[in-house]
């Protein structure tokens, strides 16, 4: 989730936190990372300082978690974009709902686990949602920097949300059998809209979100699947032109507008009859049934994982 605008006071705040954190002494973080106590928070400077990752001292566990995925996951987006080197970012961990509103500064949707500031290169977390949601941590890390490796290489230019929202999906790898099976439900029971219509902020309410993410995630695929190297160029025009149509019909050969009808005509195609058929009884059940099987397995995983911070950070309490 990109969220560009936090207010006057809330930027000037955070980028005085971006700015304090000063190198420390080498000490608890993963290979390649030096950590310091700031009060009753630490800091994790990892890959020479180029993630900075603030967070209270009782979720170590999770700071390693989230300092190792970067350092797997940062090096082939910055690529795929066509990124040599990449500015700092920080990573704000918070361990609940009104940390994480206040790193933040601004209003975030209910279902909201992460976030990136792409201006002040600020990757916010809130542990606990993260830990109980149905997406893994690696994901929600990938998804979030996408969002802000984009934006260095673009040179800030302004892009539509679809476009931002469903590469990262795309990096990330977060689209699997169970938002197929979602997204094909959506479809009958929804009014598909248009590209157009998903430029700025993404709906409040899930489940119009998650058909959001869903379009958007098709129309990336759709564009780069089986031409992935086109990523590098359009990035590339994008910081030339300081224009994202622009770049678009130069890399793709039409207009977004163009694209954006001829995506419509595909959704219908592929998702509406699908859609239809497994409103059908026999075909709901047994995918229901996959479904409420996968879910479980994960939700099982979670509650593991959650239950094994909880123990790691009272046993440093």
């Amino acid at each position: 989730m990109d969220l560009r605008g936090f207010g006057t006071i809330s930027r000037i705040a955070a980028f005085l936190i971006a700015l304090t954190g000063v190198p420390c002494a080498p000490g608890a973080g993963t290979a390649g990372s030096s950590a310091g106590d700031h009060g009753d928070q630490r800091v994790v400077r990892s890959l020479g300082g180029a993630f900075i990752i603030r967070y209270p001292e009782r979720l170590d566990a999770m700071a390693e978690t989230v300092d190792r995925f970067l350092c797997e996951s940062a090096g082939a987006i910055a690529t795929s974009l066509g990124l040599d080197t990449y500015d700092t970012i920080t990573v704000m961990i918070a361990p609940g709902i009104e940390g994480y509103r206040q790193s933040h500064g601004g209003r975030l949707p209910d279902w909201s686990a992460a976030y990136s500031n792409t201006g002040l290169q600020i990757l916010g977390i809130n542990s606990r949602a993260v830990a109980g949601m149905r997406r893994p941590i690696r994901t929600v890390i990938r998804h979030e920097l996408s969002h802000l490796l984009f934006a260095q290489r673009v040179g800030g230019v302004d892009c539509p949300a679809w476009f931002l929202e469903g590469l990262a999906m795309r990096q990330s790898g977060e689209w699997g059998f169970g938002d197929e099976w979602r997204f094909t439900g959506r479809v009958v029971r929804k009014e598909i809209p248009y590209l157009e219509d998903l430029e700025g902020r993404f709906p409040v309410d899930a489940d119009d979100a998650a058909f959001a993410y869903g379009i958007s995630y098709i129309a990336v695929t759709e564009l780069l699947g089986e031409r992935p190297d086109d990523l590098v160029t359009i990035t590339a025009f994008i910081r030339e032109f300081g224009d994202f149509d622009e770049a678009f019909a130069t890399t793709f050969g039409e207009s977004p507008e163009h694209f954006d009808g001829r995506l419509h005509v595909i959704l219908l195609k592929r998702y509406r009859n699908t859609g239809t058929l497994i409103q059908t009884a026999p075909y709901w059940l047994f995918l229901t049934l996959l479904f409420l099987l996968a879910f479980g397995l994960r939700r099982y995983r979670n509650r593991r994982r959650l239950e094994e911070w909880e123990r790691r950070e009272s046993n440093g309490a």
